[in-house]
């Protein structure tokens, strides 16, 4: 049953407080008219939930289950806010934007814009058209009740700008202070920061610098900071949360995540408040070069012209009773597609590096490092204890791995070429172990031979690049259109397919970039072709680290993050990610050789259920030196064979117990030692301590883990 009530009062939204000329006044003057009228609180109750706004600042709250989550709630009169911050406690809209004249980006919420509302009501929330005059931005502002669902909506449609040559609107950011506290106090706030990280709210930090992070990373088409081996941890899906003792509530970017950014601060930091909410990027400042003169010649900071096209839809999801990151992902996997049929059991993945290049004497020489056959002799050992294997080539291609992207085919004769890999696909087949080309569609090795109308052009009409994010190498890519790396991806699909592979995916699932120029798309026209691209090869694909939009087309995660950054504003990693994945897909470990940190890490694995994963050669690395994968110091087999199989065997004993189910709860039974639950009712109990862990009848000794 929906009802609703429109009262007048003369009273504030219960619980908020506000001191001195704020928006929230206890009287609002009428549009047009010099007096004053009793302020307006409007009321829908809807399915459980009773949503109570302001009709002027579109401040509000809602009620479920016995509890209130405010969008803005001031805690303490003598808590040191500045008009501006006071005003982001009550207003609904937060507006940045550009001061052409200046070039200053200036802040301002609706009210401090002299923002006329015009209300309406409905049944099941309300709209308003926000005028902001004085700046001449206007929008309509949609809210909507369903459960303990509340959705924000701002078309793009209805964004106008009346006066762009004087003020561009820049972001907008909607209800920053939702579902916040103050100062110290139980609770955390979970961002998508790698595998996840919690920010504890029980704590001091010692930070001085909140938490910001793009959503699906950089936009390579227009600013984007060069890929380093040491960049941060993506933000891979559109989501964060606050987390306390009597409920919380989920953020989801619902459409245009692509153009958002995550931001979290605690007490001591900005304010004595502890909060997060998204940033909708409209505009962006971007390096302009001068035409005759290119990227070594001089250049100005230039500013978007035109906004980024997307629909602003913002979804909180309030949950009820003690909130943690399990609640959480139980209700971010709800709202998340994933590949129907996609393999859940996993076990031990090897990457070949068949072939590199160098520059010899007499121009590039080829190092051939594997040999097919080499393979065939592994993949027997192997089967004799290990069941679920999976073998990956990588540099196959003529000339080896530099220089080949985007590229694939013909195979370079060195490791076995069309015979050889026949060979080898046919007795993997045979033996029941999966086999796949590992590929990268839209990365370009600069210099390669590539028509330049296929290369992305950025809003600087400049080529799209990046650097290779192995260490040791010095190689530099292009980026290229989606359309083109798509019909590329077609080409390869009658010779991947002659060799019963599937196809592991580099990049095509983690970067994300707009193009410019001689063809224009957007970041949310990037997503959408990738994702049918895969969809429409009908081979398994293997994605590594593939973001929120490209799970529904995946089958397996590669490279799955085993932690978050580090920013020091995060208190602890924890395995968001894979509690979300867990029995939909298999996950698998970036290769290990290549970061092996002892049986710490393998702890890790079994803690969050991702599988082992190695890259491996079957001549010494040192081969490899003078190559761009000279950062592979370590990865002949025979070295290697050893450790491969106790560190499979380890984590086999333990996750076996759990294939193909989904995580239900996970917590930390005491310090160091973690319990996950599992939808099949087996917990799998991790210790990393230095002393014995007993529970229920069972001990798990000190650095090991266990099943109960």
């Amino acid at each position: 049953m929906i009802g609703k009530l429109k009262l007048a009062v003369a009273a504030l939204i219960s619980g908020t407080v506000i001191a001195g000329n704020v928006a929230l006044a206890t009287t609002l003057p009428r549009d047009g008219d010099e007096g004053e009228t009793p302020q307006n609180l409007y009321t829908v109750e809807a399915d459980g939930s009773s949503l109570t706004v302001d009709t002027k600042t579109l401040n509000l709250s809602v009620t479920r289950g016995g509890r209130t989550w405010y969008s803005g709630k001031r805690h303490s009169e003598d808590d040191n806010l500045n008009s501006l911050w006071v005003n982001k406690l009550t207003d609904a809209v937060t507006v940045g934007y550009k001061v052409m004249s200046t070039g200053n980006t200036r802040e301002r919420t609706m009210s401090m814009l002299n923002a006329r509302v015009n209300f309406k009501e409905r049944e099941d929330g309300f709209d308003a058209d926000i005028n902001c005059r004085l700046i001449s931005v206007s929008f309509k502002f949609q809210v909507r009740i369903n459960g303990n669902k509340l959705q924000i909506r701002i078309p793009y449609e209805s964004i106008t700008e009346n006066d762009p040559e004087e003020n561009k609107l820049e972001y907008l950011v909607v209800y920053p202070f939702f579902d916040s506290s103050y100062s110290l106090c139980d609770g955390g706030i979970l961002v998508p920061d790698g595998s996840g990280a919690v920010i504890d709210l029980s704590e001091q930090t010692a930070a001085k610098q909140a938490y910001s992070a793009r959503v699906y990373g950089s936009d390579y088409g227009i600013s984007a900071s060069q890929i380093s081996v040491n960049s941060p941890q993506t933000a891979s899906m559109p989501i964060f949360a606050t987390m306390y003792p009597d409920g919380g509530t989920m953020f989801t970017a619902d459409d245009g995540a692509e153009y958002c950014t995550v931001n979290a601060s605690v007490n001591s930091i900005t304010t004595q408040y502890n909060i997060a909410y998204f940033s909708w990027i409209y505009r962006e400042s971007y390096v302009k070069y001068y035409e005759s003169s290119g990227t070594d010649g001089k250049s100005y900071i230039a500013f978007q012209d035109e906004m980024n096209k997307f629909d602003l839809v913002q979804t909180m999801t309030l949950i009820e009773g003690e909130c943690d990151v399990s609640d959480v992902a139980k209700e971010y996997r709800e709202t998340v597609d994933f590949k129907e049929g996609a393999a859940t059991d996993a076990g031990l993945r090897l990457q070949f590096l068949m072939a590199e290049n160098k520059k010899g004497m007499f121009g590039n020489e080829v190092v051939t490092m594997t040999k097919t056959s080499f393979i065939e002799q592994v993949a027997e050992e192997v089967g004799a204890y290990c069941n679920d294997l999976s073998v990956s080539v990588l540099g196959y291609s003529s000339g080896g791995l530099n220089n080949s992207y985007p590229n694939h085919f013909p195979f370079d004769g060195g490791p076995g070429g069309k015979k050889g890999y026949k060979s080898l696909s046919q007795k993997l087949s045979a033996a029941g172990v999966k086999f796949s080309f590992t590929t990268d569609y839209i990365k370009a090795y600069a210099g390669a031979s590539v028509n330049d109308k296929q290369l992305a052009l950025n809003i600087s009409n400049q080529f799209a690049t990046l650097n290779d994010d192995r260490a040791g190498s010095s190689a530099k890519f292009n980026l290229l259109n989606p359309d083109d790396a798509a019909a590329r991806m077609n080409d390869d699909l009658k010779t991947v397919n002659t060799y019963n592979a599937g196809i592991d995916y580099c990049s095509i699932g983690s970067l994300l970039y707009s193009g410019y120029k001689n063809r224009d798309y957007d970041r949310a026209y990037a997503a959408e072709k990738f994702a049918q691209a895969v969809a429409a090869s009908g081979v398994t694909a293997n994605i590594v680290k593939p973001n929120a939009y490209m799970w529904s087309v995946c089958d397996a995660y590669l490279e799955a993050p085993l932690s978050s950054s580090g920013f020091m504003i995060e208190t602890r990693s924890v395995p968001f990610v894979q509690m979300v994945v867990s029995g939909k897909m298999q996950m698998y470990s970036s290769p290990i050789n290549l970061n092996y940190t002892g049986d710490d890490l393998v702890l890790r694995l079994i803690d969050y259920n991702v599988y082992p994963s190695f890259l491996v050669t079957q001549k010494d690395a040192i081969e490899l030196y003078g190559t761009n994968s000279s950062g592979v110091f370590t990865s002949s087999y025979d070295i290697w064979k050893g450790k491969i199989k106790d560190i499979y065997t380890d984590v086999i004993s333990v996750l076996s117990k759990v294939e193909g189910c989904q995580v239900t709860d996970r917590y930390e039974a005491e310090s160091g030692v973690f319990v996950t639950e599992y939808s099949n009712g087996k917990c799998v109990i991790v210790n990393y301590g230095s002393t014995d862990f007993a529970t229920d009848g069972i001990t798990v000794p000190a650095r090991s883990a266990s099943v109960k």
